[in-house]
C-alpha cells in the first residue's frame, strides 16, 4: 500500500485502518496471540471471543456477498485477500466453536457486541467527511448519497444483529 499509494504516507496508514476487515483481523490476531502467550484475560473471555467471532463473520459475509465481485485481486494480493476474508474467519469461528463455554450469554449482550461496529461506522463517516475517503463503496456518501448510506448502514446493522443472535443462540445451546 505504501509503494502504490495515491496520498501521503500518513493518509495511507489512516486509510488502511479504516477497513473493518483490517480491524477485525487485528482483533483475531490479538486474541490468538494473547491466548497463546497468556497475555490477557480480556481476550480469554468467551463473551469477547463471541463478539470477535461476530465481527469476523460479518467481514466474510459482507465481502463474499457484496464486495468480492467489484474487484479482482491477483498474485499475492489475492492470497492475502482470501486469508483476510475467508480463511481467517473460518479458522476463528471454528476456534470459537471449539472453545469451552461454561456461561450463558444473555441476549442483551448483543447491545455490547454492537458498540464496536457503531463506533466504527461513526468514525469512518467522520474521517470520510474530512478526507473524502470511504473504505467501502456502500459507505461512500459522495458517490451514492446520504440516503443510500443510511439504508446500507441499517442493512449491515441488521446483519450484525442477526449474526449476533445466531452466535448467542449457538453459544447457549452448547452449555
Amino acid at each position: 500500500m505504501i509503494q502504490n499509494r495515491e496520498v501521503a504516507v500518513f493518509d495511507t496508514i489512516v486509510r488502511f485502518f479504516t477497513f473493518f476487515t483490517i480491524l477485525s483481523n487485528i482483533l483475531v490476531s490479538i486474541c490468538f496471540t494473547s491466548n497463546l502467550f497468556n497475555f490477557s484475560s480480556f481476550f480469554k473471555s468467551y463473551k469477547v471471543q463471541t463478539a470477535i467471532a461476530v465481527y469476523i463473520s460479518i467481514v466474510a459475509i459482507v465481502y463474499n456477498v457484496i464486495l468480492r465481485f467489484i474487484w479482482n485481486p491477483t498474485g499475492l494480493q489475492r492470497i492475502v485477500d482470501e486469508l483476510l476474508h475467508v480463511i481467517n474467519p473460518i479458522v476463528f469461528v471454528m476456534y470459537w466453536y471449539m472453545a469451552k463455554n461454561e456461561i450463558s450469554i444473555s441476549y442483551k449482550f448483543i447491545f455490547k457486541i454492537l458498540i464496536f461496529p457503531i463506533l466504527y461506522l461513526i468514525t469512518v463517516l467522520l474521517i470520510g467527511n474530512y478526507s473524502n475517503h470511504y473504505p467501502y463503496p456502500f459507505l461512500n456518501i459522495n458517490t451514492i448519497g446520504y440516503t443510500s448510506v443510511v439504508i446500507n448502514s441499517i442493512g449491515i446493522s441488521l446483519a450484525f444483529v442477526l449474526v449476533s443472535l445466531l452466535f448467542v443462540f449457538i453459544s447457549n445451546r452448547r452449555i
